[in-house]
C-alpha cells in the first residue's frame, strides 16, 4: 500500500524522522523529512506534492495543528496522520475536527520496535482519506446534477409549456382541430415533465441536506385559504365538493409559510387527483389540546391496509388499476414527510380500504399566542 507514496515526515526529534525514513522506505516509499513547521509547510506548498504527511504536534516554531489548518487550506487530498506524544493523545484527537485522519503515538517510533502496528495505522489513514475525497467528488457531481435539472432541463421545458399555451390562446392565428389536439398533448406533457423535474429536484435538495427553513409566525388558516384558492380551478374542473371546517380567527404557527403551503398544496392535489368525478373533499384545521391539527380527506379510490407503512418512503405508489393512467412520481409524500418533520411535527395517513377514501393528518407543534395582543 505505501510502494510509490510521496510521504513527508514534520518532525523535530531528528530520532524519529531516521525512524520514519528508515521504515517507510524499507516498504518502498518515498520519504522526505523536515524538521520546522516552516520547512514542512514550503516543502508541501505544491499542490499533490505528497500523498501521506506525518505531523509532529509540538514543532520549534509553529503549532503542529496550526501547520495542519494551512495544509488544509490548499490540500484536501492528503493524508495526514499526526504524531503524538503520550500526553498529547486528547490534542491529537482534536487535530482530527481540523481535518487530521489518524494519529499514532511517538513511543511506538524507536529503531527495533516493529513497524507493524505503525504500518496498518497510515494505511487505514490513508483508506479513509480516500473515502473522503470520494464523498466530496460525489458531492460535486451532485451539485452538478443540480445544475443541470435547473437549468438544462427545467427552463427548455417551461419554453415548451409556454409556447404551446401561445398556441392555444390563438396568438399566431386559429387552429384545426387536430393540431389544438396535438398542441394539447404538448403542453399537457410539458405540464407533467415541469411537475416531475420538480419533485426530483426537491428530493435531491432534501436528500442532500439542504432543506433549510425560515420560520415565521404566521396564521395557518390564511395560509390554508391561499392554498384552497389555487386548488378551486381543479376541484370545478372535475365536479367535486369541497367542505371546509376551519377556526373564525386566525390560528398562529411557527412555521416556514412558503414550505408550508407547499404541504398543503400537495395534500390537496393528491386528493383531487385521486378521488374521482363527482368525489369530496374536507379540509379542517384545528387546534386540539397538544397540537395544531389540519386533516384532508377525500371521498376517492382509498389505500389499502398493507400498503399504508409505504407512503411515505422514497418512489412510493399504491399500485392497482385505479391508479394507471394517474401521474407522479412517488416522491411527493416523501417531500411533505421531510418538510413535515424539518417543523417538529408529524404526517399520517389512514384509508378503510379500497374506494373508500383517505385521510392525511398533519400535526404541528402549538404555534405562540395572538401577536397582535402586544401591538400598541
Amino acid at each position: 500500500m505505501l510502494e510509490g507514496r510521496r510521504i513527508l515526515a514534520i518532525d523535530d526529534d531528528a530520532l524519529v524522522r531516521e525512524y520514519l525514513r528508515i521504515v517507510l522506505s524499507r516498504h518502498h516509499a518515498e520519504v522526505t523529512v523536515a524538521a520546522t513547521g516552516k520547512e514542512g509547510l514550503d516543502r508541501c506548498a505544491a499542490p499533490d506534492s505528497f500523498d501521506l504527511i506525518l505531523l509532529d504536534l509540538v514543532l520549534p516554531d509553529l503549532d503542529g495543528v496550526e501547520v495542519l489548518k494551512r495544509i488544509r487550506e490548499h490540500d484536501q487530498k492528503v493524508t495526514i496522520v499526526i504524531l503524538t506524544a503520550a500526553g498529547n493523545v486528547r490534542v491529537a484527537l482534536d487535530a482530527t475536527r481540523h481535518g487530521a485522519d489518524a494519529y499514532v503515538r511517538k513511543q511506538n517510533l524507536a529503531l527495533g520496535s516493529d513497524p507493524a502496528e505503525l504500518i496498518y495505522n497510515l494505511e487505514q489513514a490513508g483508506e479513509r482519506r480516500a473515502g473522503l475525497v470520494a464523498q466530496q467528488q460525489l458531492e460535486q457531481m451532485r451539485a452538478d446534477l443540480y445544475a443541470i435539472i435547473t437549468h438544462d432541463l427545467r427552463n427548455p421545458t417551461s419554453c415548451i409549456q409556454t409556447s404551446a399555451e401561445m398556441l392555444l390562446n390563438g396568438d399566431y392565428g386559429p387552429l384545426t382541430s387536430d393540431q389544438t389536439e396535438l398542441v394539447e398533448i404538448i403542453a399537457n406533457s410539458a405540464v407533467k415533465m415541469s411537475t416531475l423535474i420538480n419533485d426530483y429536484l426537491e428530493f435531491a435538495r432534501i436528500d442532500a441536506g439542504f432543506l433549510k427553513l425560515s420560520r415565521e409566525t404566521a396564521d395557518l388558516r390564511a395560509l390554508v385559504q391561499a392554498s384552497l384558492s389555487t386548488s378551486q380551478l381543479q376541484i370545478r374542473a372535475k365536479g367535486q365538493t369541497l367542505i371546509t371546517d376551519l377556526p373564525q380567527e386566525p390560528l398562529w404557527g411557527d412555521v416556514d409559510s412558503e414550505r408550508f403551503v407547499q404541504v398543503v398544496d400537495n395534500l390537496l392535489t393528491n386528493a383531487i387527483k385521486y378521488t374521482p368525478n363527482g368525489g369530496t373533499i374536507t379540509v379542517r384545521l384545528q387546534r386540539s389540546n397538544d397540537a395544531d391539527e389540519l386533516c384532508v380527506s377525500d371521498t376517492g379510490i382509498g389505500i389499502p391496509q398493507k400498503y399504508l407503512p409505504l407512503l411515505f418512503a422514497k418512489y412510493q405508489r399504491v399500485p392497482g388499476e385505479a391508479m394507471r393512467g394517474i401521474p407522479g412520481t412517488g416522491l411527493g409524500l416523501l417531500i411533505v414527510k421531510e418538510i413535515v418533520e424539518a417543523h417538529g411535527g408529524t404526517i399520517t395517513a389512514t384509508s378503510e380500504g379500497e374506494g373508500k377514501g383517505s385521510t392525511f393528518t398533519l400535526r404541528l407543534p402549538h404555534g405562540p399566542a395572538d401577536p397582535t395582543q402586544n401591538r400598541p
